[in-house]
């Protein structure tokens, strides 16, 4: 897979986002050194790691799989990136990040994870607030 979507040297894909990709979405972030970047449903974190290795900003990958943020703690070992880069155990709608923890947020093929908004009765055909 790495090799199929052009990815850098160790970037673990976890969605089909190819390097020149990866590449514009971390320059349309606008991150910067000491930025927060969360990246929702990352994973073994490949993309989120790889987007701050480039722009030193901090990364907080949140994911429900404990067996992907464990793969994921590893590599952040390997890259030496662990003084900027935590996992969290969460979802696309629980992350239990602080409000306003984010200064961009990334999210590479993972939506269809999430949860769906709440059902609003079909009389309004209005999607309740908050969702």
């Amino acid at each position: 897979m790495q090799q199929w979507l052009s990815l850098p040297p160790n970037v673990q894909s976890s969605g089909y986002l190819t390097g020149s990709g990866l590449a514009e979405v971390v320059q349309r972030l606008r991150l910067t050194p000491g930025s927060t970047l969360v990246e929702l449903g990352c994973g073994r974190g490949g993309y989120g790691m790889a987007a701050a290795r480039v722009s030193g900003a901090r990364l907080v990958g949140v994911d429900f799989s404990e067996a992907a943020l464990t793969a994921a703690r590893r590599q952040t070992g390997h890259l030496q990136l662990d003084d900027v880069v935590e996992f969290w155990t969460g979802d696309l709608t629980a992350t239990r990040l602080p409000t306003d923890s984010a200064d961009a947020v990334l999210c590479v093929d993972a939506f269809h994870f999430a949860d769906p908004p709440a059902a609003q009765s079909s009389s309004t055909g209005r999607i309740p607030a908050g969702c």
